[in-house]
């Protein structure tokens, strides 16, 4: 099932990543999405700004249409993606099956998107 939430992240920046975390990405200049077989590092609206809507589900629940800004797998041997802040609070979670997840990320901007959707499988 899909869910959503609004916020100004700290850092502008927020984690998806199996239940315990994983290694994170290195932030470099580029496009705003940064990864590792075990975290997604995805870069926001400045918080100063105003919040952004992120939503997790399944791909059918939050596929916009077009292409997605990242489309990987993330390991996730606990059966379980967590979007989570810099400061490790969780925002959102989901129940997954199966060790390696698919994950598709799709944006409205390039650099400070305000809506953010992550589909799942």
């Amino acid at each position: 099932m899909q869910s959503s939430i609004k916020i100004a992240p700290p850092n502008s920046l927020f984690f998806v990543s199996d239940s315990t975390g994983g290694e994170t990405p290195k932030i470099a200049k580029g496009p705003r999405i940064w990864s590792t077989k075990t975290c997604i590092a995805i870069g926001c609206l400045a918080f100063m700004d105003g919040e952004t809507e992120i939503s997790l589900g399944s791909v059918q629940e939050v596929d916009p249409g077009g292409e997605p800004a990242f489309d990987g797998v993330l390991e996730t041997p606990n059966h379980r993606i967590v979007v989570s802040t810099v400061e490790r609070k969780v925002l959102l979670n989901s129940p997954v099956n199966e060790a390696h997840t698919r994950v598709r990320v799709w944006v409205n901007h390039p650099k400070e998107p305000d809506k953010i959707q992550i589909g799942l499988g």
